[in-house]
């Protein structure tokens, strides 16, 4: 080879290796000035950048049956429009206040509406350990593995209990098991289960309109502030924009656990029961929200002894308040007597069950901030079904308004009855983080164990959002050191119940108040306030009733007041309705005391019991 030709190639090859690192140096540039505007931008408000396309878009859930529910379309995503003036891209628009004008088939009425699909299917009944309440076939089992019990002749209902103590053990080792049940299109039954189990052209046919969903906060988010703090609340559970910035700041990893966005996404959609319409209309104000509103949830058939004690807290509220009380439900179905004449306050609502698989199984207590988060309550008072409210319990409202605005933004929970700590749940994993030792000072544990039932405004909601989107991320929480006490990190996704991560959740961002005994421990101790007599005045005479609640070292050294607003461990239906009838007739008698007590004495405000005991840190 020739001087010349060994010189033009060596030439050459240099030209190729500059212009290739010189081309691969203004991509990494690039590169890193878009990741650093992202980033920079994951903590912005959710305002800031309003008018940026985000795409939303509901998983599918539909028929069949493999570990949990096989997905469906939520909605059909139209084509997103550019916008002539700045070529943004915008979501398609929709309907931010659903009518309630849309006509709904009345149960019963075979012929009112046409489903979109007649073939029989498949639709989650029941998890492991419950029972399944189905007119048809029941098949248990989990992903292709099923033992069918099938419908008895001339029998209305099918019941089962999904467990191997009733049923053949199939699939040996796999805790995913459970029971679905066969549903006919066009039957009485279809039309009364739970829509968000329908196919979407089905629940539409019957008049159940979608009243909480991404799409629906996104586009109403500019409205108001309660709006803009809804958004703000679930953009990390609805945006798919969100995650991919997420995806750039290792503070926001999410782990093995984590739920997908496209699941998240139909966990935050909800519909009205048809049944139910006029009430939700005439109920909530033009804006779409509830000024106030009691909060609930439940889930099995409605047999089981938790619809019955549903049934017992609706009538409660029916009794002794002015405000409507949402119950949504996460089962299958729910009775044919709840009617919206017989409870012109209630409005029932329907959302998907928790995901079934294994991996990413989450508590049936976590629909409790599914529920909070999808009630649109511009201030609300959650209660669980084994709750019941009592005289004087709509001041929990004004004193909620009170005590939760913008300068103070998170919810308020009652003491428990019990001061939890590390000797009480030594396997617990948050105590390392928060208060490895109660003998020692613990500066990461602001407040005493609240129990979980949460009052909030709708200043709160960004505070429910961001740990319901922590644990369905299964994020971590890093170590940190606060005043010389080195903080274990913790997982998020290994808190196992709702409490768990409220308490975690209102100790990691210092909040510092709480609710006394709101929610009376045993409905037993409403004795003592059956027994009082006039002349007794503000003297507690009788009864486990009149004395404080167990007391501590560290923050209720003499205990907690009681405030009769709402009992709870109300389990037995039987007795929870006679002692709603026996309240009812003193109270309609003038014959029902101050509902606060505290050291055997009963007190009429809550300014008065703070006025002789300053040391008390709990509200009433």
């Amino acid at each position: 080879m020739s001087r010349s030709t060994r010189s033009s190639w060596g030439f050459s090859l240099r030209g190729i290796v500059n212009l290739v690192l010189n081309a691969t140096g203004v991509a990494a540039i690039l590169w890193w000035s878009v990741a650093s505007f992202r980033l920079h931008n994951l903590h912005a408000p959710s305002g800031s950048s309003e008018d940026d396309a985000v795409a939303l878009e509901a998983p599918r859930v539909g028929k069949g049956g493999k570990g949990h529910r096989p997905p469906k379309r939520a909605y059909e995503p139209q084509p997103a429009s550019e916008n002539a003036a700045d070529g943004s891209k915008e979501l398609p628009e929709v309907d931010v206040h659903p009518s309630a004008a849309t006509p709904a088939a009345p149960l019963g009425d075979a012929q009112t509406a046409q489903t979109a699909s007649q073939e029989p299917f498949w639709v989650y009944c029941a998890a492991q350990w419950s029972d399944c309440w189905c007119p048809g076939d029941i098949r248990w089992g989990n992903e292709e593995t099923w033992h069918l019990v099938a419908a008895k002749p001339g029998s209305d209902i099918n019941t089962v209990t999904c467990s191997i103590q009733h049923l053949p053990d199939n699939v040996p080792g796999d805790d995913g098991k459970h029971c679905q049940c066969l549903v006919t299109p066009g039957t009485d039954f279809h039309r009364a289960m739970n829509p968000m189990l329908m196919d979407e052209a089905d629940a539409d046919a019957i008049g159940a309109s979608t009243v909480a969903s991404c799409q629906l906060f996104f586009a109403a988010r500019k409205i108001g502030p309660a709006d803009k703090a809804q958004w703000l609340a679930t953009e990390g559970l609805c945006s798919e924009a969100w995650e991919e910035k997420a995806h750039l700041n290792r503070s926001y990893k999410a782990g093995a656990r984590q739920i997908n966005v496209d699941m998240r996404q139909q966990l935050m959609r909800a519909r009205i029961d048809v049944r139910f319409k006029s009430n939700w209309a005439r109920l909530r104000d033009s804006d779409g929200w509830f000024r106030k509103a009691w909060v609930s949830y439940v889930g099995g058939p409605p047999t089981s002894q938790f619809v019955k004690m549903a049934e017992e807290l609706i009538k409660s509220v029916h009794y002794f308040s002015e405000n409507p009380i949402l119950m949504f439900n996460f089962g299958l179905f729910t009775p044919k007597s709840w009617t919206a004449e017989r409870f012109p306050q209630l409005v029932v609502l329907h959302a998907a069950p928790l995901p079934n698989e294994p991996r990413i199984r989450r508590s049936f207590n976590f629909n409790k901030l599914r529920a909070i988060l999808m009630s649109r309550a511009l201030n609300g008072v959650e209660v669980d079904v084994d709750q019941f409210v009592a005289p004087g319990a709509d001041r929990l409202f004004s004193l909620t308004s009170k005590w939760v605005n913008k300068e103070y933004s998170f919810p308020l929970m009652p003491a428990h009855f019990l001061d939890w700590s590390i000797k009480d749940q030594p396997a617990a994993p948050w105590w390392p983080r928060y208060c490895p030792d109660p003998d020692k000072p613990c500066p990461m544990q602001t407040m005493r164990w609240c129990h979980a039932h949460p009052t909030w405004t709708h200043w709160a909601l960004p505070f429910f959002g961001r740990w319901v989107r922590r644990h369905f991320r299964d994020e971590r929480l890093p170590n940190v050191t606060v005043k010389h006490f080195n903080a274990a990190g913790l997982r998020v996704g290994d808190i196992n119940e709702d409490e768990d991560l409220l308490n975690v959740g209102l100790w990691e961002e210092r909040a510092t108040k709480q609710w006394c005994k709101i929610d009376v421990p045993a409905t037993v101790e409403f004795d003592s306030l059956l027994s009082w007599v006039q002349h007794h005045g503000n003297r507690c005479m009788e009864g486990i009733g009149c004395t404080n609640i167990g007391g501590d070292k560290r923050w209720y050294k003499k205990g907690v007041p009681k405030v009769y607003w709402t009992a709870h461990h109300a389990v037995d239906p039987e007795q929870t309705a006679t002692y709603l009838e026996r309240i009812r007739k003193r109270h309609q008698e003038g014959l029902w005391p101050a509902a606060i007590v505290y050291e055997q004495r009963f007190w009429k405000s809550g300014e008065e019991l703070k006025k002789e005991h300053p040391e008390l840190a709990c509200l009433t």
